[in-house]
């Protein structure tokens, strides 16, 4: 899987391949390394990074990208976001404009609907939480718009591709 991770504006690419059970293979820009992870407890992350041992404590909420880490003392505030969902995001900034047909960008099953038809809501409302791979994934509306219809169901599993909402633009 391919991650975007930002941190004080700077970009960094991260591929992740699991290898075994807790092994992975971890390319960041264009560095690799060997990762053992183990997770003694919540939050707490026991990395072996290319033989090298580091114990990582990770304050996250499950529905933000962003992620508070320590390490060896010092304080990092990191967004972390899959690759397909940063661009998508970064496409609907664009300026999305007229009928919204949202539709699922991955396969997961639908945590928390948001909103109804005839609401109202405004350009980057969090409308649906999908959950895919433990990972909690803000569906938000690219226009200031009126909900038309609501496809996605709570607890249904939906696949790449799905209808979940439709957004239409507010009148002119």
């Amino acid at each position: 899987m391919t991650y975007i991770a930002t941190y004080r504006d700077q970009i960094t690419r991260i591929q992740v391949k699991e290898t075994e059970p807790n092994r992975f293979r971890v390319a960041l820009g264009d560095k690799e390394f060997e990762v053992d992870f183990l997770e003694p407890q919540r939050n707490i992350l026991s990395l072996l990074i290319d033989g090298r041992s580091y114990e990582v404590d990770v304050d996250a909420v499950e529905t933000s990208d962003n992620f508070g880490v320590m390490l060896k003392g010092d304080h990092y505030e990191i967004e972390v976001v899959e690759e397909r969902k940063k661009k998508l995001a970064l496409k609907m900034a664009a300026g999305a404009s007229g009928r919204q047909d949202l539709k699922s960008p991955m396969a997961g099953n639908v945590k928390t609907i948001l909103v109804r038809p005839g609401e109202s809501v405004s350009a980057g409302q969090v409308l649906l939480i999908l959950e895919a791979m433990k990972m909690q994934n803000e569906i938000k509306s690219p226009i200031d718009g009126i909900i038309g219809s609501v496809t996605a169901r709570e607890g249904v599993t939906v696949s790449l591709g799905d209808p979940l909402c439709v957004v239409d633009p507010l009148p002119q």
